[in-house]
């Protein structure tokens, strides 16, 4: 399992080294290989969850421009971030569009519905030792969000696997970028109008466009969660005992349950806001 969410992590390496032409080879022989070892479907899934995420990645980190002073700007961690979240929405949409033979309307439960019995029939297969009401009490656990935990699934391990792939070549020598600062981590303001815009769309709509929409907001939720561990890194940086504070602090959010990201989540959102009210109040902004 733990090989599995690493197999970004030498496809990311292979890029960030040696550039785009490199990562897309490396993902096709990749991907080669596993329809050769695996067959069936087993290459798609590879390239959604492994390949997909590092071209992303690469594309986007190996960006840079020349400034008139002659220094060099890399394209910002917060961009590229932006770039993997807007991936992960991509394929709930992707695969709300593709999911076969689903009745639609609120009526008769439409996309939720046929998440509801996939989750069902496939723990009838994998855990035929439940009953029937702990087989019930499980799928009405996962069902609301269940396509938002396989996108944010997605999305964080790409993230720790470019984190990963980025101190692992610098340790090398082999990095082209030099390392973000990732306590400065600044979001695009898309991020903020999405998460808006599917937020009143989950609570007022129903159907289908509710359930994705709701969706939604869990996804794009993740990068100002991570807006709001950098936000944590900047207070203690350089504070007496930082690191056994930030120890402490992974360890809890790593034994609570994901209901323990939301307020660090809010933190991002208000480091988020603040960080705009100031470019109002001071005449200009940046770019995004």
């Amino acid at each position: 399992m733990l090989l599995s969410y690493l197999a970004p992590l030498p496809l990311m390496m292979v890029g960030l080294f040696r550039g785009n032409g490199t990562a897309a080879v490396a993902g096709l022989a990749a991907t080669a290989a596993v329809a050769l070892v695996a067959g069936g479907f087993a290459p798609l899934p590879f390239a959604v969850v492994a390949v997909l995420p590092s071209l992303v990645v690469v594309r986007q980190a190996l960006l840079w421009r020349e400034n008139a002073d002659g220094s060099v700007e890399w394209y910002p961690p917060g961009l590229v971030l932006g770039w993997l979240t807007g991936t992960g929405l991509a394929l709930i949409l992707i695969g709300a569009i593709l999911v076969p033979d689903r009745p639609d309307g609120v009526e008769n439960g439409g996309l939720q519905a046929w998440v509801a019995d996939t989750i069902g029939r496939t723990l009838e297969m994998v855990a035929p030792g439940l009953t029937v009401e702990q087989r019930k009490a499980a799928s009405d656990w996962w069902v609301p969000f269940f396509p938002a935990m396989v996108a944010s699934s997605w999305l964080v391990m790409a993230v720790v696997n470019a984190v990963a792939a980025q101190g692992f070549l610098v340790r090398l020598g082999r990095n082209r970028r030099p390392t973000p600062s990732y306590r400065g981590l600044e979001l695009p303001l898309w991020l903020g109008v999405v998460l808006a815009t599917a937020a009143a769309t989950g609570a007022m709509a129903e159907g289908d466009l509710g359930y994705v929409a709701r969706n939604a907001v869990v996804v794009t939720l993740i990068p100002f969660a991570l807006l709001g561990l950098a936000t944590v890194h900047g207070w203690a940086a350089g504070r007496p005992n930082a690191r056994v504070f930030l120890v402490v602090l992974y360890g809890g959010l790593f034994l609570a349950s994901a209901w323990a990201f939301v307020p660090v989540a809010g933190l991002g959102l208000v480091r988020f806001m603040t960080r705009f009210r100031r470019a109002e109040s001071s005449g200009g902004g940046k770019e995004e």
